[in-house]
């Protein structure tokens, strides 16, 4: 059976720009109540102007403050009710080594990527299994199956949310509540420009032609059809053939793809 998206309270992470944004606009667009979250108020209110209305609530939110989370929960039952979907969208990436990298820096990919919507979950999880209904929809990455050289702690952050989806999947088995995996290529987005630089930055990674629309409108997609998993870009469904075929090939394709796209910052 499909899911039904129309009224549907929608929560979403990192939604002031890119994919967060396109979601929120995609999901308002099929008829659900969007709660659309981030940092940044301005962009938010922007956001909640284009689409006019009284379906969209922008909240100021640091997904990785727990108090912030509290609040914007909270906000959230008050106007529209319990959480239908939440998409946890919001992402941070640094550019660097392992050897080089600091703690800072991957304590804040553990927290934003992992952390922060492991929190989330449970969070929304209960009012989902009293009514027997909902969706966890994780944006995640190609990387979070196939590491890439430079992005590696990235990559590990990934492939913990991509892990905590396949596991959360089945301990949910025949409750009502679906957990959607979403796996984007590279994506013309403000991420990369975002991104710390350790000692490397990326180069023809933010330049890729996959934009944050399509991307929304393959999340919404699968969200209607309950599709557990999905993995989008050409590029990105190719290196997962790849991998199951060949770990060797898969390493040596990403080696090469991290040379050309991400090359080392001069020192």
């Amino acid at each position: 059976m499909r899911y039904g998206l129309k009224d549907r309270v929608v929560f979403i992470t990192g939604a002031s720009s890119g994919i967060g944004r396109a979601c929120a606009i995609e999901y308002h667009r099929a008829g659900s109540r969007v709660v659309a979250t981030a940092r940044s108020f301005d962009k938010l209110e922007a956001l909640a102007s284009q689409l006019g209305g009284d379906r969209i609530v922008p909240v100021v939110m640091d997904v990785t403050d727990p108090v912030e989370r509290e609040i914007a929960l909270r906000t959230t039952r008050e106007r529209f009710g319990p959480v239908d979907v939440l998409v946890n969208n919001a992402g941070w990436a640094s550019f660097g080594t392992v050897l080089r990298m600091p703690d800072e820096h991957f304590e804040r990919m553990l927290a934003i990527n992992f952390t922060a919507p492991v929190a989330l979950i449970q969070a929304v999880l209960p009012e989902m299994l009293e009514r027997g209904s909902g969706q966890i929809v994780n944006i995640s990455s190609v990387v979070g199956s196939q590491a890439i050289p430079r992005m590696t702690t990235y990559s590990a952050a990934k492939a913990a949310l991509t892990a905590l989806s396949t596991g959360l999947r089945m301990e949910l088995k025949g409750t009502g509540v679906d957990v959607l995996l979403v796996a984007p290529g590279s994506t013309n987005t403000s991420f990369f420009e975002a991104a710390g630089t350790v000692d490397a930055k990326a180069e023809r990674l933010s330049q890729a032609s996959y934009s944050p629309e399509r991307v929304a409108r393959a999340v919404v997609r699968s969200s209607r059809r309950r599709r557990r998993e999905i993995t989008l870009t050409l590029e990105g469904k190719l290196i997962t053939v790849i991998r199951r075929a060949s770990h060797r090939l898969a390493d040596a394709i990403m080696y090469r793809v991290a040379k050309s796209t991400m090359p080392e910052l001069e020192r």
